[in-house]
């Protein structure tokens, strides 16, 4: 075989297998598929230079995949991952592809890994050490926001935080940890349909764990230092929480609906792409051994070559994706920036578009970047949506509200990130993800109007809405959505479900004297909001968080954190804001956590306030069941 040299785009291309040619369709040059014949000290190499290239570069424009075949790379030591690298097993379960350890260093100075965002992690097993005591030995998925671990086996010590530096949430699925996995520094943090060998550990502000298996066992506490054994039965169906006690977890027992995310495996020289099948009542995890498909779970096999097109940066466009897409085709995104002159359209129904090694789609048309039609059992998964324009939307999901029901066969979004500035380009959008269809699944999603980079500020990078909610049934598992100008979520369906929600209101609002809702009788707009006719809504594990510190120097004001309407089928439950700004600055504050119940939080000079969490335990119907108040507790 050919040496390995440093060059990532000469290693692209080299043969699998020792005198075998690279099987179709070719991935492209972002793409290096590696082999345990290819040499593990070469294998180290390679992917330590590209995290070399990427560790800093949080707003470059290089995308990577880093494919594993299956095999053992324990050898290869340690691997390290920076922005825009996207890990993925080739095998049919993780533990057809070992790595000895996987970490991902922190960006920002003082250990802190709030800025480590765009990177994942999918399907391999992480191999044991006699030393879990020391973090240096521990898998360390140091990670904040658009940094999802999928399909993990886990053997030795997880913690998702770099020495004990901040980190700003995470999320993690389908895997299974044999040790303690957690963070004592993480502000928050969801786990869907995982298993715990070890119980989870950590986690200081709002913690959701839906679905999983043995989150409780050994010792396992939060960072309030509450027992997550110690919890009470919530509204919720086989809803638990410890926040009553002074913790910060809730806990479901079984996911409504789920469907693990696709993911790319090779076999018989070919590469194939498994869909996992639709479950419902979900516990634990969907692969394993005496499972289907050779253990990767009920589901179907779609052949890479014969049924997708496989899109690849500067060869093509929206005209050449739309073309195949109409053909009846899949498409599977390599590394790269698409920049489309129109929508990429998605109308089949059951069409798979799955993106890999952080795949970015770029609309210029002033109209969207992708539309998705209002048809059972499509899935979109794994792309970032950038704007560098204005543009109305990114991604907008059936046409309009309409009455047809996907209760059997819904529309999944799966690890969809969107970006407004912050890129190096304006960006403007008044919506960045529109659902109007019905029954719409979003599994994990970051929607983010930056709040550093360039171009940024309350001119510069404007939007409205992070996600608004049309259609009925729609529920969403770890939805983070930070800094928009109005709402970040707007809910108008009937019977939503969320479960977490990580939000930071923007940074940057002028001040009160403009930033009024309701026709200028509410200071600000409240993060999470439920429009004034829905009747039943639920939603569980909420945090809203005031960061008003860019303001020019005025006092700003949010009255409600949530808003939703008196209704008995309305309830929100475990919902939190914390204060975060500037105690030297001018007096910010939010007033009130659902519609004017729950204790304030505030700071800056004279404020008598500072740092606090302030919780409700539950909201419905007018009726507030409110925790003591921090700043009284505090003293």
């Amino acid at each position: 075989m050919k040496k390995a040299t440093m060059s990532f785009a000469a290693l692209a291309v080299m043969p699998l297998i020792a005198g075998a040619a690279m099987p179709k369709p070719d991935l492209g040059e972002n793409v290096r598929v590696f082999s345990p014949e290819d040499g593990l000290e070469n294998i180290h190499r390679v992917t330590e230079d590209v995290f070399k290239r990427q560790h800093k570069r949080q707003f470059g424009p290089e995308r990577y995949a880093f494919l594993f075949l299956p095999g053992d790379y324990t050898k290869a030591g340690t691997l390290n991952v920076g922005y825009y690298t996207q890990v993925l097993g080739l095998g049919r379960t993780p533990d057809k592809v070992k790595l000895a350890n996987v970490k991902t260093p922190a960006a920002l100075d003082k250990n802190n890994a709030t800025c480590n965002f765009w990177v994942g992690i999918e399907n391999v097993s992480i191999a044991d050490t006699d030393n879990n005591a020391d973090p240096y030995f521990n898998f360390q998925w140091a990670v904040s926001q658009a940094a999802p671990a999928r399909r993990l086996h886990v053997f030795r010590k997880s913690v998702f935080d770099w020495y004990y530096g901040w980190a700003s949430g995470g999320f993690v699925a389908d895997c299974v940890f044999e040790k303690p996995a957690g963070s004592y520094s993480q502000q928050q943090y969801f786990y869907r349909n995982s298993i715990f060998g070890g119980g989870i550990y950590g986690i200081n502000w709002n913690q959701v764990i839906v679905g999983c298996e043995g989150a409780t066992g050994g010792d396992a506490k939060d960072n309030t230092g509450t027992a997550l054994s110690r919890c009470e039965p919530i509204a919720g169906e086989g809803a638990r929480s410890n926040w009553r006690f002074g913790g910060c977890t809730t806990m479901v027992d079984a996911t409504p609906v789920a469907r693990e995310k696709p993911f790319l495996f090779f076999e018989d020289g070919a590469f194939k792409v498994f869909v996992p099948a639709i479950r419902r009542g979900a516990k634990g995890v969907s692969w394993g051994e005496g499972r289907a498909n050779g253990g990767m779970g009920e589901g179907k096999i779609l052949d890479l070559a014969r049924d997708f097109h496989v899109a690849k940066e500067g060869k093509d466009t929206a005209k050449t994706i739309n073309a195949a897409l109409a053909a009846g085709k899949n498409v599977l995104f390599t590394p790269g920036i698409y920049r489309v002159a129109e929508p990429i359209k998605v109308a089949k129904p059951g069409t798979i578009v799955l993106g890999i090694g952080e795949a970015t789609i770029v609309p210029e048309s002033g109209d969207a970047a992708l539309k998705c039609a209002d048809a059972d059992g499509i899935v979109i998964a794994g792309l970032i949506f950038d704007a560098e324009r204005a543009s109305k939307r990114f991604v907008v999901v059936g046409g309009k509200k309409s009455e047809r029901r996907h209760v059997d066969d819904p529309i999944f979004l799966v690890d969809l990130v969107y970006r407004v500035g912050g890129t190096g380009k304006p960006g403007k959008t008044d919506v960045c993800l529109e659902v109007n269809a019905n029954d719409v699944v979003v599994d994990h999603t970051w929607i983010w109007r930056a709040d550093h980079g360039d171009h940024t500020g309350w001119t510069a990078n404007t939007s409205k809405n992070g996600i608004v909610v049309n259609g009925d049934g729609v529920s969403c598992y770890g939805l983070f959505v930070e800094h928009f100008q109005e709402h970040d979520v707007l809910w108008n369906g009937e019977d939503g479900k969320v479960f977490f929600l990580q939000n930071e209101k923007c940074y940057d609002p002028p001040g009160n004297a403009t930033w009024m809702s309701h026709g200028g009788k509410k200071k600000g707009y409240a993060a999470y909001k439920v429009s004034d006719g829905v009747k039943r809504h639920y939603a569980v594990g909420l945090g809203v968080y005031d960061v008003f510190i860019n303001t020019n120097g005025n006092s700003v004001f949010l009255d409600d954190a949530v808003e939703v309407p008196d209704s008995p089928g309305v309830v929100i439950e475990n919902a939190c804001t914390v204060e975060i700004a500037n105690g030297d600055g001018p007096l910010v504050g939010i007033n009130a956590i659902v519609n004017g119940q729950g204790h304030a939080i505030k700071t800056g000079k004279g404020s008598g306030g500072g740092y606090a969490i302030q919780r409700v335990y539950r909201y419905s119907d007018g009726k507030a069941d409110v925790a003591p108040n921090y700043y009284k507790k505090r003293r």
